[in-house]
Parts: structure tokens; sequence; C-alpha cells
């Protein structure tokens, strides 16, 4: 087990790391960077927790969820190592994330591939690259409290518009983006339409 440090909005942490749970990148950051988290704050796929318990550290009550039993204890250590308080379970998306929240963060496997290697399931999006993101935007509604907002990062690798296009019922805002040689990287703020 390795060890990393990241400041981020003035904040520093430092992070346990291990091969099978993803390694904070580009997105992680970016996400990090672009989240303005609420009272009570959900993130689905925590990996190692930076998203968690940097939200944490700004004052948020934190449920962190992963479907990986590992990552899930990874971001335990990790906020006990950066004396932040949170909460952890496993859960597949909502399966095990009852009640409703003020912010909802998730950045998910993105990129369109079907690759079945060990570990694929970390960027493996599936044939559009919205594998997961369909079924957590269906979800997203019944889990926010009136006035709560989503952040998701989406790569531009993937027919952005049409995923939009598709959850008309939303607004979709970027709040932030990196460029790569191949590559672009979204951090979207989702919030219910007006009506």
């Amino acid at each position: 087990m390795e060890s990393i440090e990241r400041k981020v909005r003035g904040i520093a942490l430092k992070l346990y790391t291990m091969d099978t749970v993803y390694e904070p990148a580009e997105d992680t950051r970016l996400m990090m960077e672009s989240v303005e988290p609420g009272k009570s704050l959900l993130e689905i796929g925590c990996g190692s927790g930076a998203v968690s318990i940097l939200s944490s550290a700004l004052g948020s009550k934190v449920l962190a969820t992963d479907i990986n039993p590992e990552a899930v204890t990874l971001t335990q250590r990790n906020a006990e190592l950066n004396s932040v308080s949170l909460e952890t379970r496993v859960s597949d998306l909502f399966t095990n994330a009852q009640g409703k929240f003020d912010t909802i963060v998730f950045n998910p496997p993105y990129l369109p591939t079907e690759d079945d290697v060990e570990g694929s399931e970390q960027w493996n999006g599936g044939s559009d690259g919205f594998g997961l993101v369909r079924p957590f935007l269906e979800q997203c509604p019944e889990h926010l409290l009136p006035g709560g907002d989503v952040y998701i990062i989406l790569s531009s690798l993937t027919d952005i518009e049409s995923l939009i296009g598709e959850f008309g019922n939303m607004q979709f805002e970027v709040r932030g983006s990196d460029k790569f040689q191949f590559e672009i990287i979204y951090c979207y703020r989702i919030t219910g339409k007006e009506k």
C-alpha cells in the first residue's frame, strides 16, 4: 500500500492507495475542484475516498459508497488518516444508500468500451460509456432533497448531447473540464428543471 498527497481548495489530503481500488486521477481532482457539497452528501463509487473526505472536511455529513468492499475499507482508513468523520457502505449504485441527500456525486466508469479484463469495472462504461450513468441518473431524483444537485464526470469520447436529450427533465451545467490529447473530461452539475 502506497500513499499520495493532494492539496485541493486549500485542504491537504493524505491518501493510501491500493491496486484493487481506483486511484485518484485527473477526473478525481476535477470533481474535487468542482463540487459544492451540500449539508448532506452521498458519493457513489468513492474509490479511495478523496471526494468524500474533502466534502466532510468542508462540513458535509457524508455517506461514501462503493461496490468494491476494499474501496469502502480504504475510504474509512483514509478518513481516519485525515481526521474526518464519514459513514461508509458497500453498495451497487443506490441499493444500500437509502435516504435523501442535498448533493450526490459520482465519478462513474465512463469510457465507451466493453473490456472484460480484470479491474476493467473501474473504467468500462459499456459500449456507449453510459452503462452505469443511465441507471444512476434514473434513480437520482428519488434520492435528492428538494433543491439538491448531482455532480458527475463525463467524457468527450461519449455522446454527451444524446444523454442530455434523454434526460430532458434535468438541467446539465458544465462546472469544470480538463483537456487531454484525445479526450476532454467534464464535471457536470445536474439539477431538476424549473417547472
